[in-house]
C-alpha cells in the first residue's frame, strides 16, 4: 500500500465560521476518516502568513493509504451529501480546493 495526503484547503461562508467549524470538526472530519483508506485526519487553522491576502484560512490533511487512489477518491465523493457524509451549508464548497498527493522525496529533518 502507498500512502498519500488527501488535502483539503477551505474557508467558512462569511458570517456562519462558528457552524463551519463545529460540522467540520465534530461532524465531516469523523466521516472522512471512516472511509475505506483513510487512515486519519487533522485540521489546522492559519495563523500567519507570508502572502498578503491569503485565500485559505483553514486546512485538513488525512493519511490514506490506498493502491488505487482514484477508487478512494471516487468512493469518498460517492459518500458526500448523504447519510455516511452530510454536508453543510457553512462551508464555501465553490471555493473548496482538493487533492491527493504522494510522497516523492523522503522526510528531510535537522
Amino acid at each position: 500500500m502507498t500512502l498519500y495526503k488527501f488535502v483539503v484547503l477551505s474557508n467558512p461562508v462569511p458570517g456562519k465560521e462558528e457552524d463551519y467549524n463545529r460540522w467540520y470538526s465534530d461532524q465531516h472530519l469523523p466521516d472522512v476518516v471512516r472511509c475505506p483508506d483513510f487512515v486519519n485526519g487533522q485540521r489546522f487553522s492559519l495563523v500567519d502568513s507570508l502572502a498578503n491576502d491569503p485565500p485559505y484560512k483553514y486546512l485538513s490533511i488525512f493519511d490514506v493509504e490506498t493502491d488505487d487512489p482514484g477508487r478512494t477518491l471516487r468512493d469518498l465523493v460517492s459518500r458526500a451529501g448523504g447519510p455516511e457524509m452530510p454536508s453543510s451549508d457553512a462551508i464555501d464548497r465553490a471555493g473548496a480546493i482538493t487533492g491527493m498527493f504522494v510522497p516523492i522525496t523522503d522526510v528531510v529533518s535537522k
